[in-house]
């Protein structure tokens, strides 16, 4: 149950049923997710959060499909099922494998574990030299 009300496309002003437009012929594959029906409660906010979306994952430098593996990784390691389905989904529309997927959660799972053993053991300044003086030399 969400903590805040859903502001429904029937229940919408104009300025919100136009940002639900957008979000619908683009991210939100024909719907507005209920998170941003959320954040409709505050317009402001809900614009924000749109064009927030849309500068990072529509424009730069980085491949789509990269950018879509970040997104995935970030909602598997903060648990956020909802996140974890469309990201998944996404990436095998993108035609990525359950192969690859298996291996990228491998991946994460090496990566937090050796952290918390690294953190644990206090051992975050023992950088290789070699590694320090190129990140010195290509800032």
């Amino acid at each position: 149950m969400a903590t805040l009300r859903f502001v429904e496309e029937a229940d919408a002003n104009t300025e919100v049923n136009q940002l639900y437009g957008q979000i619908k012929a683009g991210f939100g594959a024909g719907r507005v997710p209920n998170a941003y029906k959320v954040l409709a409660n505050n317009p402001r906010i809900l614009e924000a959060a749109i064009d927030n979306r849309r500068r990072i994952m529509d424009d730069g430098q980085l491949d789509p499909k990269l950018k879509e593996w970040l997104a995935w990784a970030t909602v598997t390691l903060v648990n956020n099922t909802f996140g974890i389905k469309i990201h998944t989904a996404r990436l095998k529309k993108m035609g990525i494998s359950n192969a690859e997927i298996l291996e990228a959660l491998a991946v994460l799972q090496y990566f937090t574990g050796i952290s918390t053993v690294i953190n644990g053991l206090g051992l975050a300044e023992d950088v290789n030299p070699d590694v320090l003086e190129y990140l010195r030399q290509n800032p």
